[in-house]
């Protein structure tokens, strides 16, 4: 009997170790630039790398640093890869560069599903929006439907990197693509965004660089917030014969340090974060903090304590701190950073100046009334850095309400309106009122800037088709521009290979794949006066209220006659009042006098 015991409890342990992931990586990142505008860029990175047999049904699952709602969310879906960012603010690219990863305001998401004869994507979609948004706390159900939802042809093509064995065709039915620029982001999104992270003591308490999010003053009354999700296969070696499962997680801020003293700048991590880092969590295999010192040619740097060592992308250096190193283990990283400007820079050199991003996307709206209207999309390209044609990949996803023109469309170079670009390729898909958004991509090779612009017409909505605060507007999601830059110039990219910052820093050469967000557009369309309505409500039931009671009175009560009292004569009327008068003044004396023969008793 305890032979047979033992014989199971050894095959439950070695089940539990086959099952276990063993091989499973948690890295821990965090990168830090000064902008020359006061503002300072931080980048927080955590990467989790798997077995893809973790998402099969068919066998146990032992999760070691995996999430598990998250593999159970993609299992039951089919999805086969996805992203998820929640944003609050605009990033500027014109101030503050390029940034690792972009994401337009509001909530985005999109998902990659297997093909499953049983269930079509739309049910799938639906379920995992649900899944997704109820495991994040955000309003992701209402991306479920085609109102609001897209299938690109050619943006948003699939992140993993698989061998070409299993390389299949891209259909794009299998892709669904949505944006909410109204969402908000707050602190109830953050709290279950950091539950998924591996480094937990106890309750909330975080070790390693999740600490700092405990208790983050400035998290979100920053410039800029930016929580993502993504999930995607890599190769596991350089042959590619394998696959691995890598789940990445950022957030992304941008808070001003700027001090009350000019061209001066001071923060420490207790001023951003509230608190310093305790200690390095012990389940990570790599905790590094990267400063990004590009201003370090027109600023002068004072950080302490000292890095670890120094690396160069490109022209820029760039510290490291290892918090994994024997010297830094069983202490607290304390961390603090002042720069000054060393010399003024003028608007015109700024503007000429090598550290303006490649390339920066906005867009306004045009028109005037209740009516017509329409969009123009500036894209500009940094000229020094473009010695050959790029090809820009342009989306726009607009509310059917927005009725666009197809034939309205106009393609610019900025410099000179006259001269038209005709676009390599054009894939357009109407709208449907109440049943499908328009969709529009377009392939541009350019070596100069240009405008995209077209016309739409506003759509009347039925009453109650209206938000509670119709007069706020309505929201056009952000313009989606991705491209292959020539050069990185000297802003740090994620790359496609690995979305690890370490591996980004190590490898000399990148993809210099980006994908830039212009601005949302907030569009009035043609409103009803609501307060009408209100009114004559208030009105009615006024009136209703003041003749109800007569008649209630006359459709209920029996009318009769009654008797004719006599007249009564004035002389008459007199003499009884003179009667009444004096029988009060007898009742009165009757009363004081019997009062006074009580107290003489007494």
């Amino acid at each position: 009997m305890y032979l047979m015991q033992l014989i199971y409890s050894i095959t439950f342990l070695l089940v539990i170790h086959y099952c276990s992931s063993n091989e499973d990586i948690y890295k821990e990142e965090l990168y830090i630039r000064p902008l020359a505008s006061g503002h300072t860029y931080f980048n927080l990175l955590f990467t989790t790398v798997v077995s893809p047999d973790i998402l099969k049904s068919n066998i146990i699952h032992h999760y070691h640093l995996f999430p598990k709602v998250i593999a159970d969310v993609v299992r039951s879906n089919g999805v086969s890869e996805f992203h998820v960012s929640l944003t609050q603010g605009l990033w500027r690219y014109d101030r503050w560069g390029m940034p690792i990863v972009g994401a337009p305001p509001g909530a985005e998401v999109w998902a990659w599903f297997n093909q499953d004869e049983e269930k079509d994507v739309s049910s799938r979609w639906t379920s995992f929006a649900h899944e997704l948004g109820g495991l994040l706390c955000a309003s992701l159900n209402f991306v479920d439907s085609n109102v609001s939802s897209s299938s690109p042809h050619h943006s948003f093509r699939p992140q993993s990197i698989l061998p070409k064995s299993k390389a299949s065709k891209l259909d794009n039915s299998l892709l669904r693509y949505a944006v909410l620029p109204r969402e908000i982001v707050c602190t109830e999104n953050l709290t279950p965004w950091k539950k998924l992270l591996p480094c937990v003591a106890g309750g909330s308490n975080h070790k390693g660089l999740a600490g700092v999010l405990d208790n983050a003053p400035k998290l979100h009354h920053s410039a800029y917030h930016s929580l993502r999700m993504d999930l995607r296969q890599i190769c596991a070696n350089t042959e590619c014969t394998l696959t691995q499962l890598e789940l990445s997680m950022g957030l992304a801020i941008v808070v001003d340090t700027a001090t009350s003293k000019p061209n001066y700048n001071e923060w420490t991590f207790r001023s951003i974060f509230g608190s310093n880092i305790a200690q390095s969590c012990p389940l990570s295999s790599l905790t590094n903090i990267y400063v990004d010192l590009q201003l370090s040619s027109t600023h002068t740097f004072n950080i302490s304590p000292e890095p670890d060592y120094t690396i160069k992308q490109g022209q820029t250096p760039i510290i490291v701190y290892d918090l994994h190193n024997e010297k830094r283990k069983g202490t607290t990283f304390l961390m603090s950073c002042n720069y000054n400007k060393q010399q003024q820079i003028s608007s015109t050199d700024n503007q000429n100046n090598n550290s303006l991003p490649s390339i920066m996307v906005h867009r306004y709206a045009t028109g005037y009334g209740a009516r017509d209207g329409g969009i123009k999309t500036v894209i500009k390209l940094n000229e020094q850095d473009q010695t050959e044609q790029i090809t820009l990949l342009y989306f726009e996803q607009i509310p059917w309400y927005f009725r666009v023109f197809l034939h309205t469309l106009k393609i610019t170079t900025l410099d000179d309106n006259s001269i038209e670009i005709k676009p390599e390729h054009i894939s357009y898909i109407p709208g449907k009122d109440r049943q499908r958004s328009y969709q529009l991509e377009l392939v541009v090779k350019t070596q100069q800037s240009i405008i995209i612009s077209f016309e739409f017409e506003m759509a009347f909505l039925k009453w109650n088709e209206f938000p509670p605060d119709p007069n706020h507007g309505f929201y056009i999601p952000s313009a989606v521009v991705s491209t292959y830059l020539p050069s990185k110039s000297n802003y740090i990219l994620r790359s496609l290979n690995s979305f690890s910052l370490n591996q980004s820093l190590s490898s000399s050469t990148s993809d210099g794949f980006v994908r830039v967000y212009s601005e949302s557009l907030l569009v009035n369309l043609p409103t009803p006066d609501f307060s009408m309505p209100f009114n004559v409500i208030c009105l009615g039931c006024t009136a209703v209220a003041l003749a109800f009671g007569g008649l209630h009175n006359l459709t209920t009560k029996e009318f009769g006659f009654g008797e004719k009292r006599p007249k009564i004569p004035f002389r008459q009327r007199l003499e009884d009042l003179k009667f009444r008068l004096r029988a009060s003044r007898h009742a009165l004396v009757q009363r004081l006098f019997k009062k006074k023969q009580h107290e003489h008793t007494e």
